[in-house]
């Protein structure tokens, strides 16, 4: 039986539609697929400014209203009389309008509170300008900037990308995004945040070319020294290493130990590294050797020894340092500033105090350090009011007052 050609040519073009339509659906899911893994950690970033009804100056309760949010939030009346009378009775309060507020910082106009967004609260008590993001975000820093940024690993302290957060009197403005995780751009891990500056360790893949970078809201990179690390994977390398800001310098130290093929010698390389701030220069560095000597016997030989910047003020700087963890295993405070997923010390911890000023040993004494990284009168502060039986996540000092944060809860004493 001869088929019609008419027949024929209607099979061919079903064919041919039917090849365009696979074709084109193909490209249609290669490229959202391609997109969706290739798309810049930056689109998480932008910000969401407050809606308006969260930024007004009526937003603030006093008297019986200002004790009844905190006592909502968990506060008990016993220790909320005894927190009044250690620092006066509460002025106001103010519900933040945040999911997860971690920090009260000090700012040009008052406070800032940072966590999965940014609130700059009046000395008032009045919300002057505030903002979220769509997806997790955690924001970190205080002063002029914060930096908000998208958190890869907690454990590490990889930052994926970074925006800077700038109070311009008005409000919160966004400035340029920075996509660490970008192929070709040296990955990200955060050490510390504070005064609108941000410190942490930027390597390669594979862990070379390890620098230690400072960045400003306005000029992005301010300085970035090579820091010689032992060989190791990226993650790990910035794992290994911490450093804190301080008024003039910036302290880094890294994870210590011996060689595999000689275990009576420490890797090469600089333990403790002190530079200035303004610039970059290094001021002066401990070998792995000198940390040891300075340790008592029982820890010096440790093969492997975990060092942590705890506190870098004007004079002096205070360096935990403790047996190693697992290469997967939680760290101990402290470290990466205000990232989480931390372990308590280890027993076995000591804390070295040295001089900034030609890094001379002024004391070793056990235990973690007393003093964190918000300084000594804010550890004080938040140990008292926890005494007292406030259970609360930050407190500043503030002029002649006392700012509280529980929860959802901003407070001011005195």
């Amino acid at each position: 039986m001869t088929v019609p050609a008419s027949d024929e040519a209607r099979a061919d073009r079903r064919v041919v539609i039917v090849a365009l339509l696979v074709m084109v659906g193909l490209v249609i899911f290669g490229v959202g697929f391609g997109s969706l893994f290739a798309a810049t950690n930056c689109r998480q970033l932008r910000p969401i400014a407050l809606p308006s009804d969260d930024v007004r100056s009526d937003a603030r309760a006093t008297g019986v209203e200002a004790r009844a949010l905190l006592i909502e939030a968990g506060v008990g009346p016993d220790a909320l009389a005894a927190a009044e009378a250690l620092h006066g009775t509460i002025s106001f309060a103010v519900r933040v309008p945040l999911e997860t507020p971690l920090r009260v910082g000090p700012s040009r106009d008052g406070v800032v509170l940072t966590g999965d967004g940014a609130v700059l609260v009046a000395s008032d008590g009045q919300v002057l300008a505030g903002v979220t993001f769509r997806r997790p975000v955690t924001v970190v820093g205080d002063g002029d900037a914060l930096y908000a940024l998208v958190v890869g690993n907690t454990i590490t302290g990889q930052v994926d990308a970074l925006r800077p957060l700038i109070a311009d009197g008005e409000g919160l403005v966004a400035g340029t995004c920075v996509d660490t995780s970008a192929v070709g751009s040296p990955l990200a891990f955060l050490h510390d945040a504070r005064d609108g500056n941000m410190v942490g360790l930027r390597t390669d893949e594979d862990g070379t070319d390890a620098v230690l970078e400072l960045r400003d809201p306005t000029r992005g990179r301010v300085w970035a020294p090579v820091v010689d690390l032992p060989r190791a994977p990226a993650g790990l390398q910035g794992a290994r290493t911490s450093a804190a800001i301080g008024p003039d310098t910036i302290v880094m130290a890294r994870r210590i130990g011996v060689l595999l093929d000689d275990p009576t010698s420490d890797d090469p390389g600089h333990a403790v590294q002190v530079f200035g701030r303004a610039d970059g220069t290094l001021r002066w560095a401990l070998s792995p050797a000198e940390v040891r000597a300075m340790l008592p016997p029982e820890l010096a030989t440790v093969p492997t020894l975990r060092m942590e910047v705890a506190h870098v003020d004007g004079d002096r700087a205070l360096v935990t340092v403790a047996p190693d963890v697992a290469a997967d295993g939680l760290l101990p405070h402290p470290v990466h500033g205000p990232l989480g997923r931390l372990d308590p010390p280890d027993p076995r911890t000591f804390t070295i105090e040295f001089a900034l000023a030609d890094g001379g040993m002024i004391a070793v004494v056990p235990g973690a350090s007393p003093v964190g990284r918000d300084g000594p009168m804010r550890g004080e502060l938040r140990d008292r009011f926890r005494a007292s039986g406030l259970m609360l996540d930050d407190a500043l000092a503030e002029g002649e007052g006392v700012w509280l944060l529980v929860g959802r809860v901003l407070a001011r004493l005195g």
